[in-house]
């Protein structure tokens, strides 16, 4: 466990002891975790180990069969996503997930009015995201199926911000990603971390979770925790030996 955390009050997403099952598999085992406001707790491990259905648990889109998810105090753990969502914990899926054969401004305003954001101030949100993402504002007209991977994955983080979270779980954000959209990716995470929000971020590129995106790190394995620590302590060669040790 590790030695101390940094004092950033209630945790936000308080996850204790959940299990998440497809049909009469059950993929993740008791998991506990919570995120904070102004952190970022990666979660690690090879493909099959559990994470994006743990995160598919969280979210929503697949039934917890036991445990508890509260956020900010309140019960959600049988809501349905748009629920969640309107509460604020939002998922950015993995796969670039938006509506190819929208535009991007379209598939903004869909983010918009799933967060329950006025018309009235829908533009001054728009602004606001294209502030953050400016080649998404100089494309605001294009098609998402028209952007590149970076940029659909950009639209897709913009899209999931436009929903007001307060808690963004993030799943594989790098996934066949050029270095250049990694690393804008890893600059958009890390500012909202700055900015306040809680975040769970699934991610295989170890060495970039390490090296100061995330404050603690869970890795999963068999769909069970093997380890929980702060980022500071741990290096590669730990994370990986815990991946691979069971095999």
């Amino acid at each position: 466990m590790p030695d101390s955390y940094p004092d950033r009050g209630a945790p936000l997403l308080d996850v204790t002891d959940v299990r998440v099952a497809y049909g009469d598999l059950v993929a993740v085992w008791e998991v506990s975790l919570q995120l904070r406001p102004g952190g970022i707790t990666a979660l690690v491990g090879r493909n099959g180990a559990g994470k994006t259905t743990l995160i598919n648990g969280l979210c929503g889109l697949l039934p917890v069969r036991s445990g508890t998810v509260l956020l900010d105090g309140r019960d959600i753990t049988a809501l349905p996503p748009w629920a969640r969502v309107s509460r604020g914990l939002t998922v950015v899926q993995e796969g670039k997930r938006v509506f190819r054969e929208l535009t991007v401004r379209d598939n903004l305003v869909l983010g918009l009015r799933g967060g329950g954001v006025k018309r009235g101030e829908r533009e001054s949100e728009l602004e606001r995201l294209y502030a953050r993402f400016p080649i998404l504002g100089d494309r605001q007209r294009q098609r998402a199926a028209d952007l590149s991977g970076g940029q659909q994955q950009m639209l897709a983080i913009a899209t999931a911000l436009a929903t007001r979270p307060r808690v963004l779980l993030v799943d594989e954000p790098s996934s066949g990603l050029a270095p250049v959209f990694v690393d804008l990716v890893f600059e958009a995470l890390a500012a909202l971390r700055d900015e306040g929000l809680a975040i769970l971020l699934v991610e295989q590129l170890v060495d970039e979770v390490l090296g100061g995106i995330a404050e603690d790190v869970i890795v999963l394995d068999r769909g069970r925790v093997v380890v929980r620590d702060r980022a500071s302590n741990l290096s590669v060669e730990d994370v990986a030996t815990s991946i691979y040790s069971s095999l």
